[in-house]
Formats: structure tokens, C-alpha cells, sequence
């Protein structure tokens, strides 16, 4: 739970009492002290509410990527070992050639670019 919550809470629960006391004592400034603190509160409360969903997402996100990522493990079990052999091999190559490997994503780039747009 947020501390935003927390607070919130606590001072909404001030400012309702804080309101009450206003109410018995008929003092308007009270009444309305009372009442801007109830709204802040509120708003505080919320805003811990907020973080927290948010936080909850991201967990959850989180957990789907990581059984996403065993399932995948567990489906091509080899998957792994050829995406670094690939990278490995294509490190080393662009450490022998850096100037191929420049011309080769430039023309990677443009043909990309033509699908994306078309010719003109």
C-alpha cells in the first residue's frame, strides 16, 4: 500500500472531523478548513490508488513477459544458444570489417525505407 494512501486517508479523516467541529461550532472557517482538507486528502488517496494500480500493472506485466519467455525456453529450447552464436558471429564480423557492416545497414536502411514509403 502507498503512503500517499495512507496520509491521504488521514488527513481526509482530519478534515471531516475538523468539519464536524466546524458544524457544532458553527465557525465557517472551520467548517471550511475542514473541508479543503477533506479534499486534499481525497485527492492524496486517489493518487496513492493510482500508483499502486500502476504498480500492480507493471507486475503483472512482468510476470506474463518472464512466462512468455519460459514458454518460449521450453518450446525451441535451442533458440537461445543460436541468437548468441548469430550475435557472436556477427560481433566478430563487424570488428574484422566495420566499414561492410556499415554499408550493409545502409543498405538495409534504404530497402527499408522503400517498403515503408514506396517508391517514387
Amino acid at each position: 500500500m502507498d503512503e500517499n494512501r495512507i496520509t491521504g486517508a488521514a488527513r481526509e479523516l482530519g478534515g471531516k472531523v475538523q468539519g464536524a467541529v466546524g458544524d457544532v461550532t458553527r465557525d465557517r472557517e472551520t467548517q471550511a478548513k475542514g473541508a479543503a482538507n477533506e479534499a486534499k486528502g481525497n485527492v492524496e488517496n486517489l493518487y496513492g490508488q493510482a500508483k499502486d494500480a500502476v504498480r500492480d500493472v507493471a507486475d503483472q506485466a512482468s510476470d506474463l513477459a518472464q512466462g512468455a519467455m519460459k514458454q518460449g525456453r521450453d518450446a525451441f529450447p535451442d533458440a537461445e544458444r543460436a541468437y548468441r552464436q548469430g550475435a557472436d558471429t556477427v560481433t566478430t564480423y563487424a570488428k574484422e570489417s566495420p566499414l561492410m557492416m556499415a554499408a550493409m545497414a545502409g543498405a538495409l536502411g534504404y530497402l527499408l525505407a522503400m517498403v515503408v514509403h514506396g517508391r517514387r
